[in-house]
């Protein structure tokens, strides 16, 4: 799935733990950039594609194969591997805490580490939105995502989906974001909890969400192997013409014009 319908749902799962946190808005901004900023994260590993990838890290790390190459392989570092998998956020939070304690040659004490475990919770939660949101792709070369690494088994891949212009998806889940927002700043206004209430919105758009991919019915992986990709997109926009109506997709297509990222 695109990068910016991953970013809003790391942001989602931010503004979630926001509702349900007592403290400051200060924090409650970290809560919900850590999840925009975990949401997008896993696909960092797309950097083999840089068109200066192969000048600058080849060289650098020694690497045998062309970024391009990379990005289709199924090696530990390529798209879909380590960078998507379970243990990735940990193992990063991991190495952070390393550098930290190295900087400051101090490690953290327990009390330290509980007053950031709810910020450290959202960060993993909402880098595994991203995975789960790969899942319904195409498998492509990889057969889905390295979810379970170090295990070999690629999971997901199901081709529900196309990697782009799920339109429908996008709206649901910005308006999550948008919604809880509007709860949040609602809450500390009239003084109510806000965290049921934005986890409902939450559900409601996931749900939502989930129904709209389910029902596509139509099969990318076929499609993608028999067609090739210019077909694949063609036809994933026209679905989501039937499903948006003219007025609504004409918008979503001249926005998707206007970012220049695959949306």
């Amino acid at each position: 799935m695109d990068i910016l319908t991953h970013t809003m749902t790391g942001l989602a799962v931010g503004t979630v733990a926001a509702g349900f946190s007592k403290k400051s808005w200060f924090m409650k901004s970290k809560y919900i950039l850590a999840g925009g900023f975990a949401g997008a994260l896993p696909d960092v590993d797309t950097v083999s594609l840089w068109s200066k990838f192969d000048k600058y890290f080849g060289p650098f790390f020694q690497l045998e194969n062309s970024g391009k190459h990379i990005y289709s392989a199924k090696f530990w570092y390529s798209h879909h591997g380590f960078m998507h998998s379970l243990l990735a956020p940990i193992v990063l939070l991991c190495i952070l805490a390393l550098i930290v304690a190295v900087i400051k040659i101090k490690i953290p004490t327990i009390k330290q580490i509980r007053k950031t475990i709810s910020l450290l919770t959202v960060f993993v939660l909402g880098y595994w939105a991203h995975l789960l949101e790969d899942m319904p792709t195409p498998s492509a070369s990889w057969g889905g995502v390295n979810f379970f690494w170090p295990s070999v088994e690629y999971t997901g891949g199901w081709g529900k989906i196309w990697w782009w212009n799920n339109y429908d998806v996008f709206i649901f889940i910005s308006a999550i974001v948008v919604f809880n927002l509007l709860i949040l700043a609602l809450s500390s206004i009239m003084k109510f909890k806000a965290g049921r209430l934005c986890l409902s919105i939450f559900v409601l758009g996931v749900t939502l969400s989930v129904w709209q991919i389910t029902n596509r019915a139509y099969d990318f992986n076929v499609a993608s192997k028999k067609h090739g990709y210019a077909f694949c997109e063609k036809k994933s926009k026209e679905i989501q013409r039937e499903v948006l109506g003219k007025r609504i997709y004409t918008w979503m297509v001249a926005l998707d014009n206007k970012i220049k990222l695959n949306f």
